[in-house]
């Protein structure tokens, strides 16, 4: 038997619902990674006296490679994402069982 997923009015399968949301973990990844290396960037690297031109190109041709990056590595950053989740939870349980002893 099939797994169906529904997302909305519609039904999916597997690999119709993995991709769906990868699709979302890419869109997210993208934005954060261009718009927090553009801030970064435009913050600490360019210098409010260049001209207006170079000081967007900085910023934004590397922001947006940043992004891309992020985007193509999404399966990693989801995995370390829940690898940190983890640990989280398992320090805050030892957190627990030491200040108990």
């Amino acid at each position: 038997m099939m797994a169906r997923y529904r997302v909305g009015n519609r039904f999916l399968s597997q690999a119709e619902f993995d991709d769906e949301q990868d699709a979302k973990w890419i869109g997210g990844l993208f934005l954060i990674g261009a718009l927090v290396t553009g801030f970064l960037l435009h913050r600490y690297l360019v210098n409010p006296e260049w001209h207006k031109a170079i000081r967007f190109a900085v910023t934004v041709i590397p922001a947006l490679g940043m992004g891309i990056l992020l985007a193509c590595l999404h399966r990693i950053v989801r995995m370390l994402l829940s690898l940190a989740f983890v640990l989280a939870v398992i320090a805050l349980v030892i957190g627990i069982i030491v200040s108990l002893i």
